[in-house]
């Protein structure tokens, strides 16, 4: 059922609207500065609407993973820096509320605040109730705003995170509003409209480390796309799957058992690389193109030439392309052709191209061409959800229309 969005929260004028984002950005480990602000600029459209419809804005995020970093690795994960960032993207300034994600100085630092202004709370994963759908914390979350938007696509199917899931409802028992802001509007409708009436012939490419990790998903691809390519570190999970010596490539052997449930579509289906990279391990810079076996001592780390060429085909007669995980080791120049090679193609085909978040999203970034992509995903882990049809709590607390 179609969701509440922005248009639907009527007056704002002098509201206090509490806007859940995505600002889990990646920093530098050394001095915790943004290094990557995609999710912050995301975010902006929504803000900006608020602010112009006269309200004020309280934006909360988790940051990290501080319930397991050490002291200092914790002190990096605050939202100071964030804060700044935000404040520079969005020209108007933002600070955070206070050194703590709820309590007395958070709950002064809103009341002084006037229309137009926006404050970002503490890392919400600084207080261990956040991952435990806390009534009374979210109570407390929810007591700060008249309204609620969730814009953090990224955490969607976060069930366990009060700031998705306890806080909306808390404010629903208030009988205040809650909606989605543009992001997740804009994700919603882009994969619904995959999943039901995609565009023919519709092509799927995976890449990424890990089977396992996906075959729900790639189960779901299966029943909605003509033919899917295969690229990155699952290639090597198929090829030893199907008896092909991968040299000095790591392969768990949970992955070639999640492997074996989809090698009945390999060939109709499924294509697999004809050939691949492989990189000396203790001395990258020594390669070689491999067709079938991989030498011992050397690694398989991008797609070759003659499955880039057979690939970038395939897009180019696709009306549909639906893209999940590198096909390669992209984060090394040397490795990233086969990947970048893909992102090209599917920049220049006139379809529908879908980028699935994640790392994806980020080599798409790294490469300039997230603007030539019909979608790129915000939310690596929730597209994946998404798409396997996994019912979001999240959503669940959004007000239908």
């Amino acid at each position: 059922m179609p969701k509440k969005t922005l248009a639907d929260l009527g007056d704002l004028k002098g509201k206090k609207v509490l806007v859940r984002v995505d600002f889990n950005v990646p920093l530098d480990k050394k001095t915790g500065a943004v290094k990557n602000d995609r999710r912050i600029r995301a975010a902006l459209p929504t803000i900006r609407y608020l602010l112009d419809a006269g309200a004020s804005v309280i934006a909360m995020s988790h940051l990290g993973r501080p319930e397991k970093a050490k002291p200092e690795e914790r002190q990096l994960l605050t939202m100071d820096q964030v804060a700044a960032k935000f404040s520079e993207l969005l020209g108007l300034p933002v600070k955070k509320a206070a050194d703590e994600v709820i309590g007395p100085a958070v709950t002064a630092a809103v009341a002084r605040m006037n229309p137009g202004q926006v404050i970002l709370l503490e890392n919400l994963r600084f207080d261990p109730r956040e991952q435990k759908n806390d009534p009374l914390f979210a109570a407390a979350i929810a007591s700060l705003g008249d309204a609620y938007v969730n814009d953090a696509f990224g955490t969607c199917h976060n069930d366990h995170d009060a700031s998705m899931v306890a806080v909306p409802a808390a404010l629903k028992a208030a009988g205040k509003p809650r909606a989605v802001g543009f992001l997740v509007a804009r994700e919603l409708e882009v994969i619904d409209g995959l999943l039901a009436h995609p565009q023919k012939p519709v092509l799927g490419i995976m890449g990424g480390a890990k089977v396992s990790d996906k075959l729900a998903f790639i189960a779901a691809l299966l029943r909605k796309v003509d033919h899917l390519l295969i690229g990155g570190k699952i290639t090597y999970a198929f090829l030893k799957a199907r008896g092909v010596d991968v040299g000095s490539t790591q392969v768990d052997d949970a992955e070639i058992q999640a492997v074996q449930q989809l090698l009945g579509h390999v060939g109709s289906q499924i294509t697999l690389p004809v050939d691949y990279v492989a990189a000396k391990s203790d001395d990258l810079l020594q390669t070689q193109i491999c067709e079938g076996s991989i030498p011992v001592g050397y690694e398989g780390v991008d797609i070759g030439p003659k499955t880039v060429e057979m690939y970038k085909l395939k897009i180019a007669e696709a009306a549909t392309v639906i893209w999940n995980g590198p096909l390669g080791w992209f984060e090394q120049a040397a490795f990233a052709r086969g990947t970048q090679a893909i992102a090209e193609a599917m920049a220049a085909n006139p379809g529908v191209t879908v980028v699935g978040g994640g790392e994806t999203a980020e080599a798409v970034e790294q490469f300039g061409l997230a603007d030539k992509m019909t979608h790129v995903s915000t939310g690596g882990g929730a597209f994946l959800a998404y798409v396997e049809g996994k019912p979001f709590q999240s959503l669940a607390q959004i007000d239908d229309k």
